[in-house]
């Protein structure tokens, strides 16, 4: 093999390898249980729910589930694999997403140390994001309809009607349709204004097929209304850390603002820049500094354009003089290097997974475990008042309860409960108002509210380094308030198994 070919090939399989490591996180998302769990209810019935049957503060709520064929993939691989299956499937749509952008960077440039620096400094921006949740398949949808957008521009005109199965696929999975909607839109005006200057008329192949992929996000369970129910919820301001700016003037999200500075050297190449590809970068780059969040979409968008000019810069301030070539030993050490330090990621990858037993651990210093299993031991069921991030492991492990709120947030629940319900957790004034204002039976709280435990009508069970159970004090007392004070109800100290779920 030439000895280009071998430093090519030995730089992917390092950045590969790097990647698996960085994205290989075996910690629990909040919200995998529900999504496990809705996955399981969809394959079992066939049908996608329109209502929501798990919560008691708005029973029956409608139910706007953008996610619930992700949701369905999560299930059938947790069932066929166990947590097992989640992280290979979570690995999978990892390494294709790289692949298929390192495909695109090599079509526009050989520069193997360019390539290297990055696309490790990308996997760092994208790790971040890079939980078992349904927006990773935004992640790779974004970055086939990148292909796409590349393929069309390159001269293969009928790649273009890719985009509409893209779309119908993509509306079923995540919300994030809508961001490649807003990119597949922009290309094409951008791109028809292009033809318009530069050969008098635009290519309406575009048009067709951006007005069919619009129509293929009708393509779901809701029709229209999901469109209508998105375009009302996204404006609205989240009390979210991963919705808030990213801060300009420090070190948070370095990897992200290296990036993006990158992007603007790059654009001093001399290097073909494709207007749109401008514009699209430009416009992620500007939503990811707005959200954190959508910072891994604009790295996702940026990656191989500006790494291709970054290259090409490079290429045009060394020196045009042939400098004097390595003798082989050095390559042979380089390429050594190389190969070890992608065999300590694979190994230090292989590592982390057998510690946990090759699955999916839970944080009991994170997740409610104690807590609930103390509920669970002690039958103790009924409308549980909870915290979003705690909303789906219970209604995972305590299947005859329902909450107060969980992590789907404004899918199902109106923002004045959401808000209603983190006054109450963090004992902000007002926080009584909720009390009284729905059906509460049990509350698993977490520390913060300390004037929780001086409130006459309710009495504390339970509490252990971050969580609390309070039931409601009735008269005469109710079977598990007469157990609290006869002592006989049953605390369990010893270590749970902490393997998902």
């Amino acid at each position: 093999m030439p000895l280009k070919s071998q430093y090519s090939l030995l730089a992917r399989i390092l950045v590969y390898c790097y990647a698996l490591n960085a994205f290989s996180f075996t910690g629990s998302d909040f919200d995998l249980w529900g999504h496990i769990k809705f996955g399981e209810d969809i394959w079992q019935t066939g049908a996608v729910p329109k209502t929501d049957p798990y919560n008691y503060v708005f029973p029956n709520h409608s139910w706007f589930n953008h996610e619930w064929l992700t949701e369905v993939l999560f299930y059938l691989s947790y069932k066929i694999l166990g947590s097992t299956g989640i992280l290979i499937f979570k690995l999978g749509l990892g390494l294709t997403i790289i692949h298929l952008l390192s495909q695109l960077y090599f079509e526009r440039s050989k520069n193997i140390m360019v390539y290297c620096l990055f696309f490790i400094l990308w996997t760092h921006v994208v790790a971040l994001g890079f939980a078992s949740r349904p927006h990773l398949m935004t992640f790779l949808f974004l970055t086939v309809l990148l292909v796409i957008l590349y393929r069309y521009s390159e001269g293969k005109r009928w790649a273009i009607w890719w985009v509409p199965p893209l779309m119908a696929l993509w509306v079923n999975c995540h919300g994030g349709f809508v961001a490649g909607f807003g990119i597949f839109g922009m290309f094409v005006f951008v791109e028809s204004i292009t033809r318009i200057r530069e050969q008098g008329k635009p290519d309406v192949i575009l048009f067709y097929s951006l007005g069919v992929s619009f129509l293929a996000l009708l393509v779901n369970p809701y029709g229209y209304h999901l469109l209508t129910f998105l375009l009302e919820t996204i404006p609205r301001e989240r009390q979210v850390q991963e919705w808030w700016p990213i801060p300009l003037w420090n070190t948070q999200f370095i990897h992200y603002k290296i990036l993006a500075l990158l992007f603007l050297v790059s654009l001093f190449s001399p290097a073909r820049k494709r207007p749109w590809e401008l514009a699209i970068i430009a416009f992620s780059v500007f939503y990811g500094f707005k959200h954190q969040r959508h910072s891994v979409l604009a790295v996702i968008v940026m990656i191989p354009m500006t790494a291709a000019c970054f290259a090409s810069l490079i290429e045009s301030w060394t020196p045009s003089r042939k400098s004097r070539p390595w003798p082989r030993w050095v390559h042979v050490g380089v390429l050594v290097s190389m190969g070890l330090f992608a065999g300590f990621q694979l190994s230090h990858n292989f590592l982390k997974w057998q510690r946990h037993g090759f699955q999916i651990h839970v944080d009991p210093a994170i997740n409610p475990v104690y807590a609930v299993r103390f509920l669970k031991e002690n039958g103790i069921n009924g409308n549980i008042m909870t915290t979003s991030d705690w909303g789906e492991y219970v209604i995972w492990k305590l299947p005859k309860s329902k909450v107060s709120v969980d992590g789907r947030f404004w899918t199902v629940y109106p923002p004045d409960s959401i808000i209603q319900n983190m006054v109450f957790q963090a004992g902000w004034e007002g926080w009584q108002y909720y009390l009284n204002l729905y059906p509460h039976e049990i509350i698993l709280t977490i520390l913060e509210n300390q004037a929780i435990e001086s409130h006459e009508g309710w009495v504390k069970i339970y509490q252990d380094h971050h969580s609390r159970i309070f039931i409601r004090k009735t008269e005469p007392p109710n079977s598990v308030h007469q157990k609290f004070i006869d002592h006989t109800l049953t605390y369990n100290n010893s270590p749970p198994s902490l393997a998902f779920p």
